[in-house]
């Protein structure tokens, strides 16, 4: 970039090239941004069939009238019309931005070339070096348009994004349609490579959009082919840097040579050209960070490649690959040097400035020579320098390795130089102030008259000494060196005699050198000036290898892993390429163009994007460091007492400086955190903090779900459900202690970080197996969740296994179920365990899983029952009802009324009654998981424990509310009493025997149904005394009795309370029928144990139920005569 360049004089003198340039740069960056963003629905197969190229102007109607003779081709035109309305209004916004600024341009070429402009002819725009460059630049950026189009939107796309354009907006009188379909018309191209532009016969491609040859030819010969348009050489003084230096002018210089491409046949003109601009390299950048590759380019121009040939032989290449990669590891050296004491200082800038400079030029040069062959498409020159980069093992990681220390130094120099450029006139008075004090001091107490030669003879020592002082006093800052230097120079040319007449005064020596060296250093400071930054500006572009940064994203996070330190210079190594953020651009910032703002949102947006997933290698360090072992417990914490001789073993000194140096990563993580963020504060918008609490989040869940996906149990026994608990419970504890510690060092707020996705993941892992449940076509009761899709529907399906109605026994005062060996299966000290893995959010899921299958097996049972009950039984059942009459009353045929109907329905009771144990089971399991959470919460809050009854009254005032219609908004109470539910579900304030889980009409008979279900299974359990509940009479076919009448109760609980009244009222009367069919058979005067333990069993029935569902004792005394209820007591 020429530093002579100023926005203001460019906007006064060429006003309108500045603005072509201007446009240019916003279409090229819209024309990325397009390219990155390419709807799906373009590159699905699916929509083929409503996706048609220039061939659809041809016959439209053919093809609308196939699209409107099927309904699914109309349904998938609609969707992508819908979803990709404003990309294609973009686009072809786009094509007519590219249409119409050629139109332009030409005819203001035109007007130019026929001297209709008043200010300006063309030869006068060529002779000055600001209008040539934007007169170069306005025809050089349309052909890079054109090749940046057919390179990253393919022909078949652009011509298939025009036409659903023009059918979407029924529309083809556009002014420009015929240009635009040129523009998007397929061109033969081959297989795009990321950055490396290849596109077949181009000056066919420009030939659809000429411009004036007069102009081209001139502006080819009078500026491109000679001049030094952008004035760079000044800043590469080497010949070998020459190319280097002139690579802008190149660029143009190949796009224009397309639009004029005779030249490309002339021998002499291409032999010059190639030797001036592209005598050691054939990569060459063209726009941005896109480039192109001569030998491929230039290969169907004879004359154009045997001039490149005559200079870039086989042997050419060999040779000057080797000559760069055997700098490599010179220059790493020379790097590593530098920095070895750290960052630079000043003093070694101000005596080595010229070789810094020197030195960062030729890392740079090597750098941009290795990096841009290594991407040639050329087979043969590909395979060259990839063979000797491999032979002197240049690879990857020490192109990366030169490049990162390069940026070091360089953003170091770039500071100091800022810095010394800021302060240098105070330091040009300090040095000033210093070489008075020492001639001061030299005056006084060093010199006597005695030591001065004859040359000094006549003067006096204090005059002598006072004009050499008045000589420093009149020395005058002045921004210059001339002058001032003059004087500098005199004053130590005086000091140096001095010195040789005192050579053997040490003393005096010394302060003779020190006054000399700070008149060299105010020399030094004065040569610092604006030229020395926008050199080094120059010198270390490389925005040529923005694209190559995807080739280094594995080797730099890898390099990050190994060592945590490279994140202290990265700051620098992407402040190297900040050239993004400004030469795309940079006439549209000259002219203050409304498009400034969307054009450097689009470069910082990349920009921002490719540091961001670089660093997205942190969340996983920050996670991975271990400070202690998962089994390892401090020393203190095991012993009480310690010996002398094992003190050492006591203070664990490994441990303690292995914990150190893991807790030392934190810090320095967070260091290089601090200095991303003030590096590129104002620059780009990271906002770094927010960011990498987002991205723990994210990793945090990443982990945590993998870490749940492993919970695998070798066996349904119960001591392996604990282990795996127990380790479980272990990583969570850890997890949620290192991000406590992250809390500490980075500022953030580490229970969020732990919390928010460890409910997510939960939730997630709920929704999963609720959604899986929903689709089930039937349900299994042997196996109630048959493939589980995640931690929780896996750990459900262990805790339904074990609690089995039909391997186990639930003893309500034990809270727990027990085998038949007596030995506890799940309890109490298993939910606590549970609580400490998965919290409360994660039990909540837990309840809300059983819920739904609780709601699955209510609405099975409903359509088995309703499947049973046909017009045949309906009818037996109305049969029985006559004959048992009202439930007050006693039948005339006693029991076997009973009997018959029991005996009748025989093979159904066996499976209804395994789906109400099923059902009772689900609902045991839910109420020890409120339990756990509710208990939990009693002893972390009494505001919790408090709001239990106000909570409960407001669900059942919600449950009675009339429903309002769908279309009504949703009020502020219902949110209220939404969110409150939700509360209530995590503090365990749920009673599932209370709950309504489904809304369907009742079955005819329901209640006389259940108490004959229930009749049916009696006969299977005996009445415990020792364990105060009926057991399975059978030890080969068990069946736990709680989960039966829960199960029964819960069915009966889904519809109006009436049902549940009836039920207890049946039941009664079947108590009473039996107690006076056993007094009727037995002897006078004697009482049958058997008939009374038949008898109480009935009554232990009917009271489990009602003491289960909150049923009061008063209903039971009303319904059984006192006698009968102490029946219990045998």
């Amino acid at each position: 970039m020429d530093s002579g360049n100023s926005g203001d004089g460019l906007t006064g003198e060429f006003e309108e090239l500045l603005q072509f340039c201007a446009r240019a740069e916003a279409l090229i960056a819209e024309l990325l941004l397009l390219s990155d963003r390419v709807p799906s629905q373009f590159l699905d197969p699916r929509f083929d069939p409503v996706l048609f190229d220039l061939r659809y102007f041809e016959s439209p109607r053919d093809y609308e009238a196939r699209i409107n003779a099927s309904a699914d081709l109309q349904a998938l035109e609609d969707e992508l019309n819908e979803s990709c309305a404003s990309y294609l209004q973009r686009f072809f916004l786009l094509a007519n931005g590219v249409v119409q600024y050629h139109t332009d341009l030409v005819k203001y070429l035109s007007n130019l070339q026929e001297g209709l402009c008043v200010h300006f002819t063309l030869e006068g725009i060529l002779e000055n070096k600001q209008g040539s460059q934007l007169l170069i630049e306005s025809i050089s950026l349309f052909g890079c348009i054109i090749l940046l189009i057919e390179h990253k939107i393919s022909g078949y796309l652009r011509e298939k994004l025009l036409i659903s354009y023009l059918r979407a907006n029924q529309s083809f009188k556009y002014p420009n349609l015929d240009q635009i379909c040129l523009l998007c018309r397929l061109h033969k191209t081959t297989k795009p490579i990321p950055d490396i532009i290849n596109i077949q016969m181009t000056e066919e491609l420009f030939a659809r959009f000429p411009f004036p040859k007069v102009v081209i030819d001139a502006v080819i010969i009078s500026c491109l082919r000679g001049d030094d348009m952008y004035s760079s050489i000044r800043f590469f003084t080497e010949p070998v840097h020459r190319t280097m230096a002139l690579s802008r002018q190149g660029g143009h210089l190949f796009v224009l040579l397309f639009y004029s491409h005779g030249f490309l046949f002339d021998s002499a003109f291409m032999r010059e050209v190639v030797d001036r601009f592209f005598k050691d390299n054939w990569v060459v950048p063209l726009v941005v960070h896109f480039s192109v590759d001569l030998l491929v380019s230039w290969d169907p121009y004879r004359e154009a490649k045997a001039a490149l040939f005559e200079c870039i032989s086989p042997t050419f290449m060999r040779d000057r690959c080797t000559y760069h990669c055997m700098k490599v590891g010179n220059l790493i050296k020379e790097l590593d040097s530098i920095v070895c004491d750290g960052a630079l200082r000043k003093e070694l800038l101000m005596e080595n400035s010229q070789h810094l400079l020197s030195l960062v030029k030729n890392c740079n040069f090597t750098l941009r020579w290795l990096l841009l062959h290594r991407m040639s498409i050329d087979k043969k020159a590909r395979e060259v320098v990839v063979t000797v980069c491999t032979a002197y093992q240049v690879d990857k990681e020490s192109l990366l390795d030169l490049l990162f220390k390069t940026s070091r130094v360089e953003y170091d120099l770039k500071e100091m130089y800022t810095k010394l450029l800021s302060d240098r006139e105070v330091m040009w008075h300090e040095k000033k102030h210093v070489v008075s004090e020492c001639i001061n001091d030299l005056s006084q107490n060093h010199f006597t008259t005695s030591a001065l030669s004859s040359k000094y003879k006549n003067k006096t020592l204090k005059e002598w000494f006072g004009n050499i002082l008045s000589e420093v006093d009149l020395l005058e800052y002045a921004g210059g060196t001339g002058s001032s230097n003059r004087g500098i120079y005199r004053i130590i040319s005086t000091l140096k005699d001095l010195e040789h007449i005192q050579e053997h005064n040490i003393q005096s020596k010394d302060a003779l050198l020190k006054a000399q060296k700070s008149l060299h250093d105010m020399i030094k400071i004065l040569s610092f000036d604006n030229q020395a930054m926008l050199a080094l500006h120059v010198v270390t572009d490389v925005l040529y290898a923005w694209g190559y940064l995807e080739n280094f994203q594995d080797c730099l996070k890898n390099k990050i892993i190994k060592d945590t330190s490279v994140l202290l210079v990265l700051n620098a190594f992407f402040f190297k390429f900040r050239s993004l953020l400004s030469a795309p651009f940079q006439r549209t910032v000259e002219c203050n163009s409304q498009d400034l703002a969307c054009i450097s949102n689009y470069y910082s947006m990349k920009y921002s994007a490719q540091i961001l997933a670089i660093l997205k290698i942190i969340p996983v360090i920050l996670l991975d460091i271990t400070l202690y072992e998962e089994n390892s417990h401090p020393s203190y914490l095991q012993s009480n007492h310690i010996n002398k001789e094992t003190i050492e073993d006591f203070i664990q000194v490994d441990e303690l400086l292995k914990g150190a140096r893991q807790a030392a990563k934190f810090c320095v993580i967070r260091e290089g955190m601090q200095l991303m963020s003030r590096t590129f504060d104002g620059i780009v918008n990271l906002n770094l903090k927010r960011w990498l609490e987002e991205k723990l989040k994210e990793e945090v869940a990443r982990q945590l779900d993998i870490k749940l996906g492993s919970f695998l149990l070798s066996s349904h026994a119960k001591n392996d459900l604990e282990r795996c608990l127990h380790l479980l419970s272990t990583y969570m504890t850890l997890q949620s202690q290192k991000l406590e510690l992250l809390q500490d060092i980075l500022h953030m707020h580490g229970t969020h970080l732990w919390d928010e996705p460890f409910t997510s993941v939960l939730d997630a892992c709920a929704i999963r197996e609720e959604t899986e449940l929903k689709i089930q076509q039937a349900l299994d009761f042997k196996n109630l969740i048959p493939n589980p899709k995640s931690f929780i529907g896996l750990l459900l399906q262990k805790v339904i296994w074990l609690t089995d109605p039909s391997r186990s026994m639930f003893i309500e005062p034990m809270l727990g179920w027990f085998d038949a060996e007596g030995n506890e299966v799940i309890g109490v000290h298993s939910f606590t365990l549970l609580k400490s893995c998965i919290g409360q959010v994660g039990l909540a899921s837990l309840d809300s899983l059983l819920a739904t299958l609780v709601s699955i097996s209510l609405e099975d049972i409903l359509n088995s029952i309703n499947d049973l009950l046909d017009s045949k039984f309906q009818k037996e059942m109305q049969k029985l009802e006559e004959i048992l009459g009202p439930p007050a009353s006693i039948p005339l045929l006693g029991l076997p009324s009973y009997n018959n109907m029991v005996h009748m329905c025989s093979g159904a009771w066996e499976l209804l009654a395994d789906k109400c144990a099923i059902i009772g089971q689900l609902q045991l399991l839910r109420s020890l998981v409120n339990f756990r959470l509710k208990s939990k919460n009693k002893c972390n809050s009494m505001a919790v424990s408090a709001t239990d009854a106000f909570i409960s009254t407001v669900s059942l005032q919600r449950n009675n509310m009339v429903e309002v219609k769908e279309n009504k908004e949703i009020s502020t109470k219902d949110l209220l009493l939404s969110a409150l539910n939700h509360q209530s579900k995590l503090c365990g304030l749920v009673h599932p025997f209370d709950s309504t889980y489904i809304s369907k009409k009742p079955p005819n008979f329901l209640s006389r149904y259940a108490s004959l279900l229930s009749i049916s299974q009696l006969c299977r359990y005996l009445f415990d005394a020792h364990l105060g509940t009926l057991t399975s009479r059978s030890k080969k076919s068990l069946k736990d009795f709680s989960p039966l009448i829960i199960g029964l109760g819960t069915l009966l609980r889904q519809f109006h309370p009436s049902y549940m009244t009836q039920y207890i009222q049946f039941m009664a009367q079947y108590i009473h029928t039996s107690e006076a069919s056993f007094v009727a058979i037995d002897e006078p005067n004697k009482i049958n144990t058997n008939h009374a333990c038949e008898v109480a069993k009935a009554v232990f029935w009917q009271q489990s139920f009602c003491k289960y569902f909150g049923i009061s004792e008063d209903v039971i005394e009303l319904c059984l005569a006192p006698a009968i209820i102490a029946l219990l007591q045998f």
